[in-house]
């Protein structure tokens, strides 16, 4: 029984007998850093390496929003 994974990366079937198998682990490892980057799941570890408070979750609320309302008025 094989484990389940958030995401898998695949080489292009195309392009296997033109490039390089340097140049396909290139590839792959750009397409899983991009997916990685985007899943969030070390976002999640981090969070979840201590516990937060009631007053750091507050905390974080108000600077999201002031952070918001900022990008919304400079743009």
């Amino acid at each position: 029984m094989s484990k389940g994974c958030n995401f898998s990366v695949r080489t292009n079937p195309r392009h296997s007998g033109k490039k390089s198998t340097e140049e396909q682990n290139l590839i792959l490892i750009k397409r899983f850093m991009k997916k990685w980057k985007t899943s969030g799941i070390l976002k999640e570890i981090k969070e979840k390496s201590y516990p937060i408070t009631k007053g750091m979750k507050e905390r974080k609320k108000r600077y999201l929003g002031k952070r918001r309302n900022n990008r919304k008025v400079n743009r």
